[in-house]
């Protein structure tokens, strides 16, 4: 896939993961707008992508925006859309986990990682999605994780939220395939990030056994992972052997089920339209 012209827009892309695919697809020579909270970071990571720009008629910008906030989404995409840069891609890549034992964690910490994780995710794809439909094509990246394939001890508000990110996002990719729109969700391990350092912080001692038996993955590998699978129109975006084998033992007849949805949804929007 030839990136240049197109335009990415990435939430969380002042750090992590977002940032690496930033830089990636700066390279490749496409437009790319960050957005995120703190401005700070935005400014580091926006200098770092000007350094890195393939031609000079890349635009590259970085928007303040706090993306649980709908009315913030709403105005990113909008600012984006009145500049004549409608994004053609979506990395929906801003996230937050805070592990612990479920009877210690403060209720606060449930609603702040499904306002990120979630909303987060729900926010900016409902404020571009109109965009994409009207002249469709499109393509939305959101962010699950290896703790959306399996409940991970310690995980009782990340998990909740990844595997609402999955569920969303198999519905949304069925919803999208008439309009040429397509979605993939990126199922990473755990991944050398600011965010991982946090999390290290209050891992229970069984949490930390498990992700002691697992490689972690640098953002950058996690990046080029994600590229791909844009570039493949890959559903399910697995970055590294391991995740693989969890989809796999975990999932092996998603694909089959999916198969026979889609068989059955394209019949019944058959009937539809012969019924009007």
């Amino acid at each position: 896939m030839d990136f240049h012209d197109q335009h990415a827009m990435i939430t969380g892309g002042s750090s992590g993961i977002g940032r690496a695919t930033g830089r990636l697809l700066t390279r490749r020579g496409a437009h790319v707008s960050i957005v995120a909270r703190r401005q700070g970071l935005l400014d580091e990571a926006l200098n770092e992508l000007e350094s890195l720009r393939e031609n000079p008629r890349q635009q590259l910008q970085a928007h303040s925006a706090d993306v649980t906030d709908w009315e913030q989404a709403q105005r990113v995409v909008a600012t984006l859309a009145a500049e004549g840069h409608p994004p053609d891609i979506l990395i929906n890549a801003a996230g937050f986990a805070h592990p612990g034992y479920f009877e210690e964690l403060p209720l606060e910490v449930f609603r702040n990682t499904m306002d990120v994780d979630f909303f987060g995710t729900l926010y900016p794809t409902r404020a571009i999605l109109p965009l994409m439909m009207k002249r469709r094509s499109g393509h939305i990246v959101n962010f699950s994780s290896v703790a959306g394939l399996l409940g991970v001890f310690g995980y009782t508000a990340y998990s909740a939220a990844k595997f609402a990110v999955r569920g969303f996002s198999d519905v949304l990719r069925a919803e999208m395939k008439p309009y040429g729109v397509h979605i993939s969700v990126v199922f990473p391990p755990d991944t050398d990030t600011p965010q991982l350092h946090y999390e290290n912080q209050f891992k229970p001692l069984e949490t930390r056994r498990i992700a002691g038996s697992a490689r972690t993955l640098s953002a950058d590998q996690v990046a080029q992972a994600l590229v791909r699978g844009i570039e493949r129109r890959k559903t399910y975006i697995l970055p590294s052997l391991d995740t693989r084998l969890c989809f796999l033992l975990s999932n092996g007849l998603t694909a089959l089920f999916y198969w026979y949805f889609d068989r059955v949804i394209a019949q019944a929007r058959q009937e539809r339209q012969d019924c009007a």
